[in-house]
């Protein structure tokens, strides 16, 4: 049988983050692995990308659901840090939550351009 490989499906940049991600996985019998964990106890470590934790293949998809109901998911460090929050926040309103990224903040602007609207044909009246 053929061993499933390493997938990341997270990165922090302090160990007690990951360390309650790893606590939730496993705990839901999800086996976790972590590198880099010693790095980040240098100058260098945001240099390599953070602590990754990683699980096997096979457990990927569940893993990466659990740590994103948790609401600490972070991204590798491509997107700024506003738009990770915007992400977090965005991720647990009804209906919009499952949606990509990109569509939940095109919502977001349509609502705030209908209430402008809205606010500027109510103070005209």
């Amino acid at each position: 049988m053929e061993e499933d490989k390493l997938v990341t499906i997270a990165t922090f940049s302090y160990a007690p983050e990951m360390g309650l991600v790893r606590s939730k996985l496993e705990s839901e019998g999800i086996e976790c692995f972590v590198k880099d964990e010693l790095a980040s106890q240098t100058y260098i470590y945001n240099a390599i990308g953070g602590i990754k934790l990683q699980v096997r293949e096979s457990d990927a998809e569940r893993a990466a659901k659990i740590v994103n109901e948790m609401g600490v998911f972070q991204e590798p460090a491509t997107r700024s840090s506003r738009l990770n929050a915007f992400d977090r926040v965005s991720r647990r309103v009804p209906l919009l939550g499952s949606l990509n990224l990109a569509v939940r903040f095109l919502a977001f602007l349509i609502l705030i351009a209908v209430v402008l609207v809205l606010i500027y044909i109510l103070t005209v009246l």
